[in-house]
């Protein structure tokens, strides 16, 4: 029996070159070795995750120009199976500045697509959702300009009469807009999720009752990381919060997209919701010792795993 596919959508690819400074400073030239460069954006970042443990994930998203046909090639070259949809236009790049104390500077392009290249991506994912074997549907991160204002509420709308899993990482309008439409579950921080509510999350206590009123008002999964505390998983069956051990960061970039591919990956493979929070807390740690974005080490990743804590509230 094939093993259940993760199916990690990246509306807003873009190629990262990530820069390990150890003398940055506003103002001052600084020479380097070298320079990581990789295909980047959220859902990207889940699917290197979701294989480093152990998962069958696929990348679909938007590509358009040369570094969008450099991105495609080296996905390819890495063995990733890919479902790519083409738009007229340029690929962003993002550079990301990472110097020793883990304090990383990220300066994002936007993006910009036509309302129809939307429309064409939302089109290719029911497709791919069609198949049998896919047990999650990860849509992850920012969408370009261009895109129409309904998104991506329509993309979930349609998922959810295909009765598809859909779990959501956004911010903003785009968050909303999804919620909207009951998506099986959000993976968000604190600050996300209260600007999308227009509510005030500064507490566990705020965090439990929003994730709450998302959960009576139909998500099935709620899931708020706390940064270097873990985070918390709410369900109507449990509420599980997971902590890490003590770390020092030294590029926390896609940390929070490792606790995504945790936990879809663990859940694609039987495991509980209270053990699969633990599973993405420990990914989203070990990610935070090494440079580039999911590019972590199995290994060290099963050290981590045990060294965290889990706690039923």
């Amino acid at each position: 029996m094939s093993q259940k596919k993760i199916v990690c959508i990246t509306p807003n690819v873009a190629l990262d070159r990530t820069l390990v400074v150890p003398d940055f400073a506003v103002g001052h030239i600084s020479r380097i070795k070298s320079a990581i460069a990789v295909p980047g954006g959220k859902g990207l970042n889940v699917l290197r995750a979701v294989r480093i443990l152990g998962g069958n994930p696929v990348a679909m998203g938007l590509l358009g120009g040369h570094t969008g046909r450099m991105i495609a090639e080296m996905v390819e070259n890495d063995n990733f199976p890919a479902e790519w949809t083409w738009y007229e236009g340029e690929t962003r790049t993002c550079t990301i500045i990472a110097p020793p104390d883990g304090n990383s500077t990220v300066i994002n392009e936007s993006g910009e697509i036509a309302e129809s290249d939307w429309d064409n991506l939302v089109d290719d994912i029911c497709r791919v959702a069609e198949d049998d074997d896919v047990a999650t549907i990860c849509l992850c991160g920012s969408l370009p300009l261009g895109a129409p204002d309904s998104a991506p509420a329509d993309l979930v709308a349609r998922l959810h009469k295909m009765n598809k899993q859909v779990w959501i990482d956004s911010s903003k309008a785009y968050l909303k807009n999804a919620i909207s439409e009951k998506p099986y579950a959000v993976k968000v921080n604190a600050d996300e999720i209260g600007e999308a509510l227009g509510e005030t999350v500064d507490s566990m206590e705020r965090i439990r009752e929003v994730g709450a009123k998302l959960i009576n008002d139909g998500i099935s999964v709620v899931v708020i990381t706390l940064g270097a505390d873990g985070a918390i998983l709410m369900s109507k069956d449990v509420t599980a919060k997971a902590t890490p051990p003590t770390i020092q960061p030294v590029d926390p970039i896609a940390s929070g997209d490792s606790v995504h591919a945790g936990i879809v990956t663990a859940l694609a493979n039987g495991e509980d919701f209270a053990e699969a929070i633990r599973a993405g807390v420990a990914a989203g740690t070990v990610n935070a010792l090494y440079a580039g974005g999911a590019q972590f080490p199995f290994d060290h990743y099963q050290e981590i795993l045990a060294q965290t804590t889990l706690e039923i509230l």
